[in-house]
């Protein structure tokens, strides 16, 4: 994420005598340096998003000389990264999500497998016995690099060719119309960046659903351990509560509200950070700094709109209920705050260590000791 952070990289904070801090950069120290000041105008410049009509027709398969149509064979890229989960219960929860898609057939879907599942083959026997109501396509990847849900992700996305690129977690359910919603509210009816500005409409960077826990009579009877059927937690409805208090008044959604971003936006961002656990957190705090802190202007000297972390309204994405049947409302809400806290709090105790004392185990074991953007950075000094 390192062409995306909000600090000037020549920025930097000095402690005073009176150990307060202050501001400064090297611009400022060196006023009579040009190439510093240049690079300082130019620095808004290189955080700038891709423009709304380059989100439009970006692919990272296709070459840029062919037609939009050509370049994002989907709309809609669907990434679902499945571990140790079971081809059948997949099923259930791709019908459902396509039942509920406005244009089904505009969604590729991809199924990250990061192992231990089973029968997912079944997918795809189901895809090609279904009516013509289906997806545009479905597909399952093998990810055997390691790393966690991070990488895991992210390799998703880069087999992915849709235009948005939409990330749901296989036990969370999708709500009515919801491509049809994550559409219109990243494209802006097909207006440009200019006419945006001038509207002084913000720039949705993302978007999520709203939350929710699925109460329904077939989501609080699956079979759980510890758990007996039609189990309904006490104060679950309060956890929905505090929960869309803090999406809606601090634009801060977890990955389970199911996540949406440009393909363009995603890759210029750099994806998710390389780790095991708080990928989502990451992600979404970059999104909210820029937000809060980055207006540059367009080309035209226009003041570009600012850009939010969009809350879509309506329907909430709908979580699995089974965390909370099996461990309880209390202990559960304890548990996620104190992961929160401990990594961004004051300890911010790092993503490895917070999988050990999360699932008291060591971290998942990584393919490779580079990050893939590191990876490609030595490629391309190689190249040079």
């Amino acid at each position: 994420n390192n062409t995306s952070g909000m600090v000037d990289p020549i920025e930097t904070k000095l402690q005073n005598t009176t150990t307060k801090f202050v501001t400064t950069s090297l611009a400022k120290q060196h006023p009579n340096d040009h190439l510093l000041q240049r690079m300082s105008k130019l620095w808004h410049h290189f955080l700038l998003l891709p423009s709304l009509e380059e989100c439009r027709g970006h692919s990272p398969h296709k070459r840029t000389d062919t037609k939009s149509s050509e370049r994002h064979p989907f709309l809609i890229s669907l990434i679902l990264p499945a571990f140790h989960e079971d081809g059948s219960h997949l099923i259930v929860k791709l019908r459902k999500a396509l039942n509920r898609a406005y244009e089904p057939r505009k969604v590729e879907v991809v199924i990250v497998d990061a192992g231990g599942c089973t029968n997912l083959d079944s997918l795809i026997d189901a895809s090609e016995k279904s009516s013509s109501r289906d997806w545009g396509c479905v597909k399952i990847v093998s990810f055997t690099s390691g790393g966690g849900r991070g990488p895991c992700l992210n390799f998703g996305a880069s087999t992915a060719s849709g235009r948005i690129l939409t990330f749901c977690h296989s036990d969370t359910a999708l709500p009515h119309r919801w491509d049809e919603r994550i559409v219109s509210t990243l494209e802006h009816e097909g207006v440009n960046d200019l006419a945006l500005a001038r509207s002084k409409e913000p720039r949705a960077n993302s978007c999520a659903f709203s939350f929710g826990i699925d109460q329904s009579r077939e989501g609080l009877s699956m079979p759980f351990a510890s758990s007996r059927n039609l189990y309904y937690p006490p104060g679950i409805r309060a956890v929905e509560t505090t929960a869309n208090m803090r999406t809606h008044l601090y634009s801060l959604p977890y990955g389970d509200q199911v996540i949406s971003l440009h393909s363009c936006v995603f890759h210029f961002l750099g994806g998710f950070p390389d780790q095991c656990l708080m990928e989502d957190y990451e992600l979404v705090s970059l999104l909210r700094r820029r937000s809060a802190l980055f207006k540059p202007c367009l080309d035209d000297g226009v003041s570009a709109t600012r850009e939010i972390l969009a809350i879509i309204p309506g329907p909430p994405a709908l979580c699995s209920p089974r965390r909370w049947q099996k461990f309880g409302v209390l202990y559960v809400t304890f548990m996620n705050s104190r992961l929160v806290n401990l990594y961004a709090g004051v300890k911010k105790l790092s993503p490895d260590d917070l999988f050990r004392l999360y699932y008291s185990s060591d971290p998942p074991i990584r393919g490779a000791n580079d990050s893939p953007w590191e990876i490609r950075l030595a490629h391309l000094v190689k190249t040079l």
